[in-house]
């Protein structure tokens, strides 16, 4: 409105006639009032489209150790992830970094810190249910079936008794089938081989006043299915520091950081058993030192599954709801394509995960009604 009086002035000043300050006047008017239109057109546009941003943040929540070598192949996705946007038109910088816990994780997702995250189907609930509208799954990852899981023309087993008396037979070693995808996985409770009679003797009441090795209050396999299988015996963590009283259906639980470090403390005497995935045992590296000290132990036969969790929903991949349609499609392409490649799949390998499906919230509806059901409102 400054330049708009300032020229005014200087028509005034000069010796235009009545007729001819009317006409500009008029003729300006009209130019401010289009540029005022059109300047809150477009701030109302750019307040209202989502706002992609210039670097990506994508994170990863590791449930092993993450070494040099591990932490360079997480890190070699960012290229893979950014050729990928980029043939999709979207000219983004990609940042993958490394949280020390899912919590840590989805905190930074609601604050906007982090666009893209790897969470379990646990904490995919936590947050939609304690934060909706923040977080939308993008995709949600496939395994191998164990054969221990499939039976006579690679039919899928269902039966949970039947699963662990197949990871129980002699010469079961956690091999996969890759020809057979599987959208859930369970949580196991491995305990030593001399300690089944008198488990199979008690059943799951055997867990009383005994010390379990689990993984973080937030790891779906690790925790949180683990205690809703103990609340259906009538039974509940506690801490083991605590001394568990087993009158009482306490079961005390030893925090370790690292489903292969767990049964590593089983097979050290550590602890009772432990609750990690079916099956932590398949490790490349974990348990070479361990076998070294005891060549002649087989590690399917000193350790025994003992029970199983209902069936946990697999790791997501979810973004902010707030990116824009373009990009969360773009993201799924992108993963999709990548696992679909020998270094992107070996990447992906941190999860075990044999690839992607898109995914639909309403996917997770069950996840959500354990999650209320662990955590009732007062």
């Amino acid at each position: 409105m400054h330049a708009y009086a300032y020229i005014m002035e200087t028509i005034y000043d000069s010796k235009i006639d009545k007729r001819g300050i009317k006409l500009v006047k008029k003729v300006l008017g009209l130019i401010v009032l289009l540029l005022f239109a059109f300047g809150i057109t477009a701030c109302t546009e750019e307040t209202t489209l989502p706002q992609d941003p210039e670097t990506l943040i994508v994170q990863f929540v590791p449930s092993t150790a993450v070494d040099s070598a591990l932490l360079l192949k997480l890190k070699s996705l960012e290229g893979m992830v950014e050729a990928q946007l980029l043939a999709a038109g979207y000219d983004i910088n990609v940042n993958i970094s490394i949280s020390t816990s899912y919590a840590s994780a989805i905190e930074a997702m609601v604050s906007g810190q982090v666009h893209v995250a790897f969470l379990t189907a646990q904490q995919y609930a936590y947050v939609t249910t304690e934060y909706p509208g923040e977080v939308e799954v993008l995709l949600t990852s496939v395994r191998d079936a164990y054969n221990a899981q499939l039976g006579a023309g690679n039919v899928v087993i269902t039966d949970p008794a039947t699963i662990i008396e197949n990871a129980n037979t002699t010469g079961y070693d956690a091999t996969t089938n890759s020809a057979v995808k599987v959208s859930s996985y369970y949580s196991m409770l491995l305990i030593r081989q001399e300690d089944m009679a008198a488990y199979e003797a008690a059943g799951i009441d055997w867990l009383k006043g005994k010390n379990i090795g689990t993984q973080s209050t937030t790891s779906g396999s690790g925790y949180v299915y683990p205690s809703l299988l103990l609340d259906d015996n009538d039974m509940k963590f506690v801490p083991n520091a605590e001394g568990p009283n087993a009158a009482e259906g306490e079961v005390g639980y030893t925090t370790i950081s690292g489903h292969q470090t767990a049964v590593l403390a089983l097979l050290n005497n550590e602890v009772d058993g432990v609750f990690t995935f079916f099956d932590s045992r398949n490790h490349a590296t974990a348990y070479a030192a361990w076998q070294e000290a005891n060549p002649t132990l087989n590690i399917y036969e000193v350790t025994q599954v003992a029970a199983l969790t209902t069936p946990i929903y697999n790791d997501t991949i979810s973004g902010l709801a707030s990116l824009s349609t373009g990009l969360k499609t773009a993201i799924q392409n992108a993963f999709i394509a990548i696992i679909a490649t020998t270094d992107g799949y070996d990447a992906l390998q941190i999860y075990n995960h044999k690839g992607y499906l898109v995914a639909v919230d309403s996917d997770y509806d069950g996840e959500r009604a354990l999650y209320r059901f662990l955590n009732p409102v007062a």
